[in-house]
């Protein structure tokens, strides 16, 4: 009122109006730095830490808040395979070498890969309209049945640029007899097909039967043909 009265002025010129916040730029600072340090720490471990800093100690809801307005919110890890600093040597030499290489070319490689389809759905959920009256109507219940329902394993070792080969079906469990059957059967003639006096560079997941004795045998043999991605 006064300062109405005085200047005509209808807003407080105080800089500090309204509620003062519990944590310092210091402090948001080293909340900040105890997230980086370990990231898959707990809101009560983060919150227990930053109190041990703190003279007045704040609630896990006002952590919550600080990190949020931090652009930091907590999500689930995304799953990947492990890459040490000697796999990430490896890497780099090998794209140094394969930059100027005779395989440096994306068109000039194959892959392969292996899928297994359930023969009968058996996870995830499944959302159906009703009414309460119809829970157990055929149309909207989702059988099931014992031991999964079974499920079918196919191949295709010749997944290129320049096009795509046959699925192979697995019966039981592959041992490397059955890979380097799959290698002379399916792979070879691909390669010789699709890449007609060219060596192109042939890739695998390093599984166990990928890299067997008898498996680096049959890439030595056809070393002219078909190139192997250590």
């Amino acid at each position: 009122m006064i300062a109405y009265k005085k200047c005509g002025n209808v807003t407080s010129g105080k800089h500090n109006s309204g509620r003062k916040r519990k944590l310092t730029d210091r402090d948001k600072r080293v909340l900040t730095r105890i997230v980086a340090r370990k990231r898959n720490q707990s809101l009560s471990q983060i919150t227990s830490e930053v109190n041990s800093h703190l003279c007045n100690p704040i609630s896990a809801r006002t952590v919550q808040r600080e990190l949020h307005a931090s652009n930091l919110y907590g999500r689930v890890g995304i799953r990947k395979p492990l890459v040490t600093a000697r796999h990430a040597l490896q890497r780099r030499q090998w794209c140094k070498h394969t930059d100027s290489g005779p395989h440096n070319s994306g068109n000039k490689s194959s892959g392969l890969d292996e899928s297994t389809f359930t023969l009968f759905q058996t996870t995830g959920r499944v959302y159906v309209w009703r009414t309460p009256k119809e829970a157990f109507t055929p149309e909207c219940i989702m059988p099931t049945v014992k031991h999964g329902g079974g499920s079918l394993m196919v191949w295709g070792g010749a997944i290129s640029w320049r096009g795509l080969g046959s699925l192979v079906t697995l019966h039981g469990k592959v041992k490397a007899a059955h890979y380097v059957n799959i290698l002379g059967d399916q792979v070879h003639p691909f390669v010789q097909t699709s890449f007609p006096g060219e060596c192109p560079l042939y890739q695998d997941d390093n599984a166990p039967i990928h890299t067997a004795k008898i498996v680096q045998e049959w890439f030595a043999e056809y070393e002219g043909e078909v190139g192997h991605l250590d």
